[in-house]
């Protein structure tokens, strides 16, 4: 480095100048190194695309680059000295291009960015069998480590001789004008493509490390930006997936119609004959699996899950490149009439361009004139004037998701409930450590009940029916809901993996099977293979568009649960729940969620998680 420019005084807008410099230089090798991955021949084909990632690109290792200045600049600017800074910015600069060097590779071979659980899987023995780093190997690693150490010097060196010689160069911070520019197009764009449903724009994503795309689907929707309608779906082969990994080997006529009726926020502990009557008497009839879990603590997680049979991890692969499930489209492909309602709007989270994706325009929204509780009333009137208009010799499908036990936990005016006392409303500003749940439990349970009630009346039919022997009926929730049962101050679902929030009922009505309780773990990733093979008679192994096991095959106590949140992605085995976070961390917690600091994640839990998360990547 210059010793002359290190030894300066700091002064902010030299310092400035030169940060400017140096980020975009790195921006420009982080782009190279991303590149790597970038499959270039298809972007001839799609303008969009190419546009995207002309802008996308530079903005997001510019935002990263900016990231990685600051730190620097307060320590210049604290110091005084130009080398203070210099000397920050070369280190942390350096540690960014390496990273994404080893996130390049890893990406290059399983089609995932470096994540925690990759960290763990390398470091903390699942990957022992299968990866070892010889003393060549380590040695290379060293010497490619030093090598960017030096580019870094060798690059602060020039730009620091740039501004000596040509003090003009100060002027580049104008740059970030530009790069701001640059930065918004980007953002903008992506939320204009996630709006429209534009899978040329949404599949270059995963190409980005760690892209976090701001999305304004709603608001964009209030303004007439909706749907693409003429967006082309994938082709077999095409994309980073692999899914299903086999063509589907099916029955020409299945013989079941197949219903699913799903709660939101549904926990385990309210089938009952207090608070869900009518779908406790019908449990009592039919398969109750009391050791359920969905596959994560969010609704597109937890639904995902269910009509996948995968693992959340999959969600915004499959959201980019709007892949629909294996099963909705063997139904499809079997001719079945497709009746899916959705009280709240299925585009948000995005079910019409991932499990719906072959049949979105058979998807029905409740009127949104009218409030939760008359639009859950509604659609399942809806669903069953479609059932009564089937002819005899046709098959269903039917999906109704039902809002009303969402907070604030709806229900129509004059519902008087059973359970007392009840908030007339729901403030969460009262939520806290101390606060008494009772009141806001008791709402809650009378939304389910109130639910309960249009369930009831909807079986009553169904049963009345001619299809009465030849469906196939579930009832689940997407997930469940907390009231600070851990004592933790946990409130609502989206914050841990505890059974509060992720187990919920699984009632599965089958004609023929002998009603009983089944008491081990099962996850909502079991219903599609189940389906698959018992219902469209699928000959293919499960494996080849499942993660899931048959829900009437022996169960596997030792069964690690592979679950999804926004901020973590966590594995249940047995006693025990390994978390994963978005920083790197790794920690370990006991099923009431107190931390096990002397405890480590089992290996081999993690290394068949990660055979799951990676089972349908396109190599």
């Amino acid at each position: 480095m210059d010793d002359l420019a290190a030894r300066q005084a700091f002064t902010v807008r030299r310092a400035l100048a030169w940060l400017t410099g140096f980020t975009l230089t790195n921006a420009a090798a982080a782009i190279a190194i991303a590149g790597f991955n970038i499959p270039f021949g298809h972007l001839a084909e799609h303008w969009k695309a190419a546009l995207f990632l002309t802008v996308a690109l530079p903005g997001h290792f510019l935002f990263f680059g900016a990231l990685l200045g600051v730190v620097p600049l307060l320590l210049g600017w604290i110091g005084r000295r130009m080398r203070w800074m210099t000397i920050a910015a070369v280190i942390l600069q350096s540690a960014w291009i390496c990273l994404l060097v080893a996130d390049a590779k890893v990406f290059a071979l399983y089609r995932f960015h470096l994540n925690a659980m990759v960290a763990n899987m390398v470091f903390g023995g699942a990957m022992q069998d299968q990866v070892v780093f010889s003393g060549a190997v380590w040695g290379l690693i060293a010497v490619a480590v030093g090598s960017v150490l030096a580019l870094e010097i060798l690059a602060a060196w020039l730009w620091w001789q740039a501004l000596a010689r040509r003090p003009g160069t100060i002027r580049i911070v104008k740059a970030w004008w530009i790069a701001a520019a640059v930065m918004l197009f980007g953002q903008g764009m992506v939320a204009y493509a996630d709006a429209r449903g534009d899978r040329a724009v949404m599949s270059q994503l995963p190409y980005i490390p760690w892209a976090q795309p701001i999305t304004l689907k709603d608001a964009l929707h209030r303004f007439g930006v909706g749907n693409d309608e003429s967006a082309r779906l994938p082709s077999e082969g095409e994309g980073l997936l692999a899914y299903p990994r086999r063509p589907l080997q099916c029955e020409a006529q299945p013989k079941l119609n197949v219903v699913v009726i799903l709660l939101e926020s549904l926990r385990y502990d309210v089938l009952t004959p207090e608070v869900m009557p009518n779908t406790w008497r019908y449990a009592q009839q039919s398969l109750n699996f009391e050791d359920h879990y969905s596959a994560g603590n969010a609704t597109r997680f937890g639904v995902f899950g269910l009509l996948y049979g995968l693992p959340g991890g999959y969600w915004h692969k499959m959201l980019a490149e709007q892949r629909g499930s294996a099963l909705i489209g063997q139904m499809k492909r079997d001719g079945y009439g497709m009746h899916i309602y959705g009280s709240a709007p299925l585009y948000n989270p995005e079910f019409d361009r991932t499990a719906f994706s072959e049949v979105r325009e058979r998807i029905v929204n409740g009127p949104r004139e009218r409030k939760s509780a008359e639009r859950d009333q509604t659609i399942l009137e809806r669903l069953q004037a479609d059932i009564v208009a089937t002819p005899a010799d046709k098959r269903f499908f039917g999906f109704v998701f039902l809002d009303s036990p969402h907070q604030p936990y709806y229900m129509p005016k004059g519902y008087v409930s059973p359970f007392q006392p009840m908030a007339k409303e729901i403030n969460v500003f009262e939520f806290g450590p101390d606060h008494d749940p009772t009141p806001e439990f008791n709402r809650y349970r009378a939304s389910v009940h109130y639910s309960d009630q249009l369930i009831g009346r909807f079986l009553a039919q169904l049963r009345a029916s001619p299809f009465a022997d030849n469906t196939v009926v579930v009832i689940t929730g997407d997930h469940g809901e907390e009231f600070n049962d851990l004592k933790q101050n946990y409130w609502g679902h989206n914050g841990n993996f505890s059974d509060f929030q992720l187990r919920t009922p699984f009632v599965l009505h089958w004609p023929g099977k002998t009603p009983r309780k089944i008491a081990h773990t099962t996850s909502h990733e079991d219903l599609v293979p189940t389906l698959m093979r018992h219902a469209l008679g699928c000959r293919n192994d499960s494996a080849d568009y499942s993660t899931g096991r048959d829900l009437f095959g022996p169960g596997q106590p030792s069964r690690p649960l592979l679950v999804e949140s926004w901020s973590q992605r966590g594995i249940r085995q047995g006693d025990r729940i390994y978390l994963f976070d978005n920083y790197g961390a790794a920690t370990v917690v006991d099923r009431q969620y107190r931390p096990l600091p002397e405890a480590k994640v089992d290996p081999a839990a993690v290394k068949s998680s990660w055979e799951m998360l990676t089972r349908f990547q396109q190599r």
